[in-house]
């Protein structure tokens, strides 16, 4: 994948204090910062060469052993998404598509995507082949967690194999030392699977079959790439590449290869949050420090952002701060004045005076009518996380009575407070697993602060 990723900030006050509209507005201008990825050469020529080199003689190898391996049908597959998040990933989303197969096979700055647009790329001698499914926000992090599977959009045998390669590459150099899987399909049609981290992929071998959705490995930057992600690139029986997305500009294939087409534009909201710090991290491959934290002080700056996918200039965000009594502290809707972006965030400086009432805060963002949610605390116990959620199951949740609370090490201590910052349940399991009893307690939400060695984790609870 391409070369360099840089953060490009636009500080645009007065404009964007206009646009703010709303009984109570924030007190700061909102910053914006659009990410755009760099486009170079991503998979070498004479890399494709070896690759197909390779897998034609992986295919004698394997018929010589089974003749029968490969049963041929004229359909070709229907895929599902070539990936998904890790089974505990409870944010709101985690990835976005960077670039498409580029339809406009003159090279050096003549772009054309499935949908007549331009969210592809090429380079002097070449164009992009596949699709880009980049890991954001907090790229390296997010790999670090293992959040982005690479699953096997269709049924198929293994054909290549590479793993064991540096995985954390920053430049598009043309490194053949990649991390991944070829799939053939019954067809004879091929999927590559490129860019995989070191170590994390599957332990069948070439000659193998894989299910549809079976995990196949996690994504990274291995190879000739600048930041965790998958490229996804599909050639049909006939060994010519096809663009699994149909639209009016793919004259590679006139049939879409999924079986559910995802939208071109998925304008969402990937998370929102609240932080100590204005810092923010982006030295490639530095893992990420987000700054994350949830409790404030009376003098302390909140530090308020919302990460969106295809943000698209004029969409409407509609954000809510209600106070631990559910009253209104901030309620605007911003109008975005901002190019279209296909990833980018935004943010707010909140400052907490003693006007603020103690407990715990609750932010709501309405976004192309999906809404997200956030708390944080002023004044209570709520802190930042260093528990791993992977580490803790909660559940039920939602609840009506009792809820489970299981770690991978001991539990020594669970509280739980309302949002008014009052301790409502305190228990001290010192074991593996316990059970609350929240019968007695109001429907709503509650914060359970789970500590466990030495560390904590915050979990919403809803009793209904």
């Amino acid at each position: 994948m391409k070369t360099s990723l840089f953060y490009l900030l636009l500080a645009m006050s007065s404009v964007l204090t206009a646009q703010n509209k709303g009984v109570n507005t924030p007190p700061s201008p909102v910053t914006f910062h659009p990410i755009h990825i760099e486009p170079t050469e991503c998979i070498p020529e004479e890399v494709r060469i070896e690759v197909n080199r390779t897998v034609e003689e992986n295919k004698l190898a394997i018929l010589k052993e089974n003749p029968n391996a490969f049963n041929t049908r004229t359909a070709h597959p229907l895929f599902i998404l070539p990936f998904r998040a890790k089974a505990d990933f409870d944010d709101y989303g985690y990835y976005s598509i960077f670039n498409q197969v580029d339809q406009n096979l003159v090279p050096n700055g003549n772009l054309l995507d499935y949908n007549c647009g331009q969210r592809t790329y090429d380079w002097v001698t070449g164009n992009h082949g596949g699709t880009d499914y980049v890991v954001w926000p907090y790229p390296w992090k997010k790999m670090e967690d293992d959040v982005m599977e690479v699953i096997a959009a269709a049924p198929g045998i293994i054909m290549d194999k590479r793993d064991g390669n540096f995985d954390h590459n920053c430049d598009n150099n043309g490194n053949p030392l990649w991390n991944g899987i070829v799939v053939e399909h019954a067809d004879g049609s091929r999927a590559w699977y490129w860019h995989f981290k070191s170590g994390a992929i599957t332990s069948k071998i070439i000659g193998d079959s894989v299910a549809e959705g079976e995990y196949l490995g996690g994504a990274g930057s291995s190879g000739s790439s600048t930041i965790p992600h998958l490229h996804f690139e599909v050639f049909d029986s006939a060994g010519h590449r096809i663009d699994p997305y149909a639209g009016p500009c793919n004259s590679m294939n006139s049939d879409t290869w999924w079986q559910n087409q995802p939208n071109y534009f998925v304008p969402e909201m990937l998370t929102i949050s609240t932080h100590n710090s204005q810092a923010f991290d982006d030295e490639c491959p530095l893992v990420e420090n987000t700054y994350e934290h949830y409790n404030f002080d009376t003098g302390d700056d909140i530090v308020f952002r919302s990460f969106y996918r295809d943000l698209q200039n004029g969409a409407p965000i509609h954000f809510t701060f209600k106070k631990p009594d559910a009253s209104i502290l901030y309620d605007w809707v911003l109008e975005s004045p901002w190019p279209d972006s296909v990833v980018a965030w935004a943010q707010y400086v909140f400052p907490v005076d003693s006007s603020w009432p103690t407990g715990v805060y609750t932010i709501t963002a309405v976004f192309a009518g999906n809404t997200y949610e956030s708390q944080f605390g002023i004044r209570t116990p709520l802190g930042v996380e260093d528990l791993q959620n992977s580490e803790i199951s909660v559940y039920p949740n939602p609840t009506n009575d009792q809820v489970n609370v299981e770690a991978r090490s001991l539990i020594e201590k669970v509280e739980v407070y309302d949002l008014l910052g009052r301790m409502v349940v305190e228990e001290f399991p010192m074991s593996n697993k316990t059970q609350l009893n929240l019968g007695h307690l109001k429907s709503g939400m509650y914060m359970a602060i789970i500590s466990s060695e030495g560390k904590k984790t915050v979990k919403k609870l809803l009793k209904e």
